[in-house]
């Protein structure tokens, strides 16, 4: 790894375009259901919304760091270790957008390397910026390059509170999630389809994208404490813990600080934490948890 010249690197600006009809498969892709979601998979609905973490989209698109100067990229051995998005303005509902990606740091973790790549994201019809969001990429076997261990561009996690939570949430994810996040959310890496290249990547099947779990816990936490508006939504941290496969349910246990609600994920069939440490920050946090019929709720 060269820090130096990956940080000086200024690739070309990236364009992503979207309809409707992209903006629903994402919002299917991360879980949404027609009764109670509407807003978010229907382009009639009276209301409709663009959900917030669709954002990772363009994002994501911007991040070619296969081919970054001073990133000696393998794809067998990178793992999305953590994700932040800060959104200033709401998506449209069809939008053309422009990204600008940058990598602000390479830190060095011994047994491997954390790459930090910030993205700024604009509509270029009106030129508001819509976001910012911090990809944390670790690649195993890349550390012990001289680098520093700590860095001031990394947007941090929380701790989760020692009492119970104040709101429970449960979802299954169906057996074919991979296949669809893939094509929503346009990850198109073969770790979450191919069984073979699984294996040779460590694991025993495909897994799902961890910007799938992040969808599910922002729909999760925006249902529960924001009244399910995407307007209400302002950012959003998370830490991916461990993978989930295709078909396990989700239980995502929350706690509300102000606007702050911190949340973990955990998969209810073997109790793991998948998301750990995490937030989201709203607008204005409802006083109470809304229980909606389609998810497993406890309070």
């Amino acid at each position: 790894m060269d820090k130096k010249t990956a940080c000086a690197h200024i690739p070309p600006d990236t364009h992503f375009s979207y309809t409707t009809r992209d903006a629903i498969i994402y919002a299917l892709g991360v879980g949404a259901r027609v009764k109670e979601d509407l807003r978010y998979i229907y382009e009639n609905s009276d209301n409709f919304q663009v959900l917030p973490s669709y954002v990772v989209a363009p994002g994501f698109a911007s991040m070619s760091l296969m081919d970054w100067p001073g990133i000696d990229f393998d794809l067998q051995r990178i793992l999305h270790g953590e994700q932040y998005i800060e959104v200033y303005n709401p998506l449209p509902e069809e939008g053309n957008l422009r990204s600008e990606a940058r990598v602000v740091d390479i830190v060095d973790k011994g047994s491997f390397a954390l790459i930090l790549c910030d993205v700024t994201t604009y509509d270029e019809a009106t030129g508001k910026k819509i976001s910012t969001q911090q990809f944390s990429t670790f690649q195993s076997g890349s550390g012990n390059f001289g680098g520093e261990r700590t860095s001031v561009h990394e947007k941090k996690t929380v701790p989760i509170p020692t009492r119970a939570p104040d709101a429970v949430v449960e979802q299954k994810t169906s057996v074919d999630q991979a296949g669809l996040y893939r094509m929503a959310g346009g990850d198109l890496n073969p770790l979450h389809v191919d069984p073979n290249f699984a294996k040779m990547s460590g694991f025993k099947t495909p897994i799902l994208h961890g910007l799938g779990t992040f969808g599910f816990a922002t729909r999760h936490v925006l249902a529960t404490w924001g009244g399910n508006d995407a307007s209400k939504f302002k950012a959003m941290k998370v830490r991916f813990s461990s993978p989930v496969i295709p078909g396990q349910t989700l239980v995502t246990e929350t706690w509300k600080d102000g606007n702050r609600i911190i949340f973990q994920t955990k998969v209810k069939e073997t109790g793991k934490t998948v998301i750990s440490n995490s937030y989201m920050d709203l607008h204005e946090a409802s006083a109470k948890p809304t229980i909606q019929d389609g998810l497993d709720s406890k309070l």
